[in-house]
């Protein structure tokens, strides 16, 4: 068994120390909202110098990216907890289920993925490539529904990106405050994901 070198040791230290920031990041997320997620405020709740977290980050953009990443697993873990259904529109619906509880229960983290909380947070190729992965379950099972011929469209990254369009129109009206009751968003929800199953599956026509 070989000793770690002093260089590994040091670079283990950094990425442990750079989890547990991040955790305190989610934390005050989580708790306080987007706005309240600053280098300051995060520095302040580690009882460290802000010094620290800019070495580790380089800047804030390198602390919301970490955070974005964590957003898209816990959208992904969302989507995993949905028992597979063997009628594909119902298995659609349940799925359009769990993006909603995901906007309800991770209101901070949704705003900080596709609600422009931090205007100046650009994601790049890899936090992009992070959301198409927490959204694979639902581009897995468009696609098998495209190749059973229960969908026209041959598409199905279209489709998802249609479907979830609209759903994030309705969670963003309502996170806006432009639909004040959560009842009437939730009804106009549903609608929307019983509008979508109608113009894609063939057997809802």
């Amino acid at each position: 068994m070989k000793a770690k070198t002093y260089q590994e040791s040091k670079l283990q230290h950094a990425e442990n120390l750079k989890h547990t920031i991040v955790e305190a990041a989610a934390m005050i997320l989580q708790e306080h909202g987007p706005e309240a997620v600053t280098i300051r405020r995060v520095a302040e709740e580690m009882e460290c110098s802000t010094k620290i977290i800019y070495n580790l980050f380089n800047n804030k953009d390198g602390l919301i990216k970490l955070l974005y990443l964590e957003g898209c697993k816990l959208l992904a873990k969302n989507f995993e907890s949905v028992i597979r259904q063997e009628n594909l529109e119902q298995y659609v619906r349940e799925l359009g289920e769990a993006y909603w509880v995901f906007g309800q229960n991770y209101t901070s983290y949704y705003k900080l993925m596709f609600g422009g909380a931090f205007s100046e947070f650009k994601p790049e190729e890899e936090s992009l490539h992070s959301t198409v992965t927490a959204l694979q379950q639902f581009i897995n099972i468009i696609t098998e529904a495209i190749e059973m011929g229960l969908i026209a469209e041959k598409d199905p990254i279209l489709v998802v990106q249609v479907i979830w369009a609209s759903l994030h129109g309705v969670i963003h009206l309502y996170l806006g405050g432009h639909i004040e009751n959560l009842e009437t968003t939730k009804a106009l929800y549903d609608k929307s994901v019983t509008n979508l199953i109608h113009t894609y599956f063939r057997s809802s026509n």
